[in-house]
């Protein structure tokens, strides 16, 4: 705020000065024979003028600014948390995977997106779903780990999400999108960076486009987003699995669980609480549903510790998904019938 007080003072005072030369003139002029028929047939033109001015020309010249499209050389991050912290009402992102969250950026977007979401804004973020096919095809046009760096933004997404208060967690909200990507965009407001994806290098590094929702380009950009945001699944389905475990006397108890799943199609975990119910169950493999699901149920068997090269591989697995490391006991989930 204190940025623009002084340029604000300085108009204040200039008009100041002038409404108190004007006085001084007019003042001045008052014995003039017929002052107040001239004052007044003087006056009415330009007050006139001011009126069309204020209410016809300003309002028109300030759409047509507002209406044109800007260019930037890049995205510039910083710039971007500034409009997100004075967001009131949306903030939107649509990429593959952003640096704004886990670059240098990430704790100034944390502080900003916490600042609009306690006054009332609702912030919408739309990665790439990492488990895609779109995925490793991106990988391979701007020869970077695109999996891993989504992960990594889902990480330091989810736990932005579990800092927020507890009410206001739906407010901000994480999706993943398994179409090919076409367009990036982050939109904050009635305003968006618009960019369309180069195939030898990130979005955020060629030209963007500063526009309005209401324009043309803003208003296609946004319908998409909106069809993307529609067919894409919750963040949480990738960080996390809702495991039921059938009981033999035909109960049931659920666990949230973090989880992998492998190129041979099986799911594995690693958590102490099943390993016990594994122990408790002997000699029989305990069932269980992947949320609920009736018609898919899974046996749960530990993984052998003979299989060095399976473990060292789904140790590496857990900590590139989470970030950590986990203990060397994993439960596969194994399909009944096969």
């Amino acid at each position: 705020m204190s940025r623009h007080g002084g340029p604000h003072r300085r108009m204040l005072l200039l008009c100041a000065a002038l409404a108190v030369c004007g006085l001084v003139a007019v003042w001045s002029a008052r014995s003039v024979p017929d002052f107040r028929a001239n004052l007044l047939l003087n006056l009415a033109p330009e007050f006139l003028g001011a009126i069309v001015t204020v209410l016809i020309i300003q309002p028109f010249l300030t759409r047509i600014e507002e209406e044109r499209v800007r260019e930037h050389i890049r995205l510039d991050y910083p710039a971007f948390c500034e409009q997100v912290a004075s967001a009131t009402d949306v903030v939107f992102v649509l990429d593959t995977f952003s640096y704004l969250f886990s670059g240098r950026t990430a704790d100034r977007f944390v502080r900003a997106a916490t600042a609009a979401v306690g006054r009332g804004a609702v912030v919408r973020v739309l990665l790439l779903d990492p488990e895609s096919l779109a995925a490793r095809q991106r990988s391979a046009e701007i020869r970077e780990d695109v999996r891993r760096e989504i992960m990594r933004n889902l990480r330091d997404l989810h736990r932005l999400q579990a800092g927020l208060p507890a009410g206001r967690r739906d407010q901000f909200q994480v999706r993943l999108y398994a179409a090919a990507p076409s367009i990036q965009l982050y939109r904050w407001g009635e305003r968006m960076m618009v960019s369309f994806y180069p195939v030898d290098r990130l979005s955020g590094e060629g030209q963007q486009l500063e526009v309005r929702v209401s324009t043309p380009l803003g208003s296609f950009v946004a319908e998409r987003f909106a069809d993307l945001w529609a067919n894409a699944r919750p963040m949480a389905e990738v960080m996390t699995q809702r495991l039921v475990l059938l009981h033999d006397e035909g109960g049931r108890s659920a666990l949230q669980l973090e989880y992998v799943r492998r190129q041979d199609g099986h799911v594995y975990i690693s958590d102490q609480r099943v390993v016990v119910e594994l122990a408790r169950r002997r000699p029989r493999p305990p069932r269980a549903q992947i949320d609920g699901r009736d018609d898919e149920v899974y046996e749960l068997e530990l993984v052998d510790d003979a299989d060095e090269s399976l473990l060292a591989s789904l140790g590496a697995d857990f900590e590139e998904k989470y970030g950590t490391p986990v203990d060397d006991v994993f439960v596969r989930l194994r399909p009944v019938g096969l």
